[in-house]
């Protein structure tokens, strides 16, 4: 086809649309008969500019769908926006249109978003040139190869509103291009990618930023920076496939400042607004065979990915405020604290707890984290004050290796029990006796404790425990059983489960009983066995 004939080449589904949005006009097909000879002439007329006006200026013509006016709407109130939706859901075209609106100025009557009634800087970014020319780039502009300039316009934005003379490219990717607002100034896009070093993104300022699909955690910061100047918004929408970590638990949790908007295959149509297919019920019902089992609630429902070897598979976790659980002042409370040592490359965790007895709810109320390379006569002090002195302490089986922990001849259990008299429980924390008798240290059998102590609500966490939350949120195990790193927090803590349900916490009531002279009796020679 030459140049002169693609240019004025028009997609025949934009000749559908325009014909059947005059037959509307009309009155319909009865309408459409009783026109003459020279009304249709001029329908077929009309129909060859309003199909070039659909497929030019497209802003004109965009119908969201309910889950994206319902999005476009959080941008009043949030400057960190996502849009965590199913795959085959519109989210790429909602926030192209978004970014067209505010690079034109060319805002809908029922527009009740975010506005900037000057030009703007905007970046759109994704994982790879490739993707960013596939998606973004066409989306917005209309073409994924900019060497094809007949299709530049058919985007989000407008044909008449770009200036062809300002971009600036690199084979088939547009890297800058500038847009004409109605306000007679000029808007500016620039286009990226997740694999620039972030040094390539410092020194902008931006007023908008798009991220299709999840960012790195250090993209994603560098540009809220570049966004901070011009007091500017962050838009990003993604199918949740990297599971619950970094940025997507953000939005997710709704921390200050993000809010999102979660999209199922339940909120979008079957057909679109001129009644074509746009995701039919036997395109979901194939791909729904075609997911694999772990990915369905991800790829259908826009819930993060918890599948294959996702140690917590959960969504909603069993966290409470401290305001809200007066457990220091229930004297029939069980308080144990327990270890997990560190001291060259990793950090010492103490963990505090709670038992509720009556209940049989476990809390994790406090974890206090040492930096690598401190000694227990360094941290000791926790240990020491008014409501932790007297509390048994579950330490794990290498505490009794002298020198390890503590840069001297003594062991860890030594420091506490000969140098500040602390309740250690006799013996290491291990997993009880099977059926054979013997005992082990296996991490699974704790893991799953925790696991089943988080599904069914009867092992509750402190929101403080942050750190503990981001390691069993990305907790996995791989094909040959081995459990990821770090884990720091959740081993201190799986040590406190074991002597909790082994009965070895206490409680101040349980103290002036003889409470300790209760505990299981430790197996004997068995207390270091791995």
């Amino acid at each position: 086809m030459a140049r002169s004939e693609a240019s004025s080449y028009i997609q025949p589904i934009y000749k559908d649309r325009a014909l059947k949005h005059l037959v509307k006009l009309a009155g319909g097909k009865k309408g459409v008969k009783a026109l003459d000879a020279d009304q249709l002439r001029a329908m077929q007329k009309a129909q060859e500019k309003i199909a070039e006006d659909m497929q030019f200026n497209s802003i004109r013509w965009f119908r969201p769908f309910p889950y994206q006016i319902k999005f476009f709407e959080t941008g009043t109130d949030f400057s960190r926006r996502g849009m965590i939706a199913a795959n085959r859901s519109g989210k790429t075209v909602a926030s192209a249109f978004e970014v067209a609106y505010h690079l034109t100025g060319m805002y809908p009557d029922w527009w009740k978003g975010k506005r900037w009634d000057k030009p703007i800087i905007a970046m759109a970014t994704g994982e790879s040139w490739e993707q960013v020319a596939k998606t973004l780039q066409s989306k917005i502009l209309g073409c994924d190869d900019i060497k094809q300039a007949y299709k530049l316009g058919s985007g989000s934005v407008p044909r008449e509103k770009i200036d062809a003379k300002s971009i600036r490219a690199d084979g088939q990717n547009v890297l800058a291009i500038e847009i004409w607002h109605v306000s007679g100034g000029k808007s500016k896009l620039y286009f990226s990618n997740y694999t620039q070093q972030v040094r390539h993104l410092q020194g902008f300022e931006l007023d908008l930023v798009l991220l299709d699909e999840q960012p790195p955690d250090e993209i994603f910061s560098e540009l809220v920076v570049r966004t901070a100047a011009r007091e500017g918004q962050v838009i990003c929408s993604f199918t949740p496939l990297k599971g619950l970590s970094g940025l997507v638990r953000k939005f997710w949790d709704n921390i200050e400042g993000y809010c999102h908007v979660r999209v199922t295959w339940d909120d979008v149509p079957f057909v679109n607004e001129w009644g074509e297919d746009f995701f039919s019920q036997k395109e979901r019902e194939q791909l729904e065979r075609d997911f694999m089992p772990w990915e369905r609630d991800c790829r259908m429902k826009g819930i993060p990915l918890v599948g294959k070897g996702v140690v917590f598979p959960l969504l909603e976790w069993p966290i409470y405020k401290a305001v809200d659980e007066d457990l220091r002042s229930n004297e029939k409370m069980e308080r144990l604290i327990s270890f997990d040592l560190g001291i060259k490359n990793d950090p010492t965790v103490i963990s505090f707890f709670f038992r509720d007895p009556v209940e049989e709810i476990i809390y994790l109320h406090r974890q206090i984290t040492i930096p690598a390379g401190e000694t227990p006569d360094e941290y000791v002090h926790y240990l020491l004050d008014r409501e932790s002195r007297g509390i048994p302490i579950a330490l794990p089986h290498d505490a009794t290796l002298a020198g390890r922990y503590t840069l001297t001849e003594q062991s860890v259990r030594e420091v506490f029990e000969d140098s500040y008299n602390l309740n250690c429980i006799p013996g290491a924390i291990l997993n009880p006796p099977n059926d054979q008798g013997k005992v082990t240290n296996h991490k699974s059998y704790g893991i799953n404790i925790m696991r089943l102590g988080m599904e069914r609500g009867t092992f509750r966490v402190n929101e403080s425990c942050k750190a503990f939350l981001d390691e069993c949120r990305n907790y996995a195990i791989d094909d040959a059983g081995r459990f990821s790193d770090p884990d720091d927090h959740i081993d201190s803590a799986r040590i406190g489960l074991l002597a909790l349900v082994q009965g070895h916490g206490e409680s101040l009531l349980g103290k002036s009983n003889g409470f300790a002279y209760r505990r299981p009796v430790v197996v004997e020679g068995k207390q270091q066995r791995i």
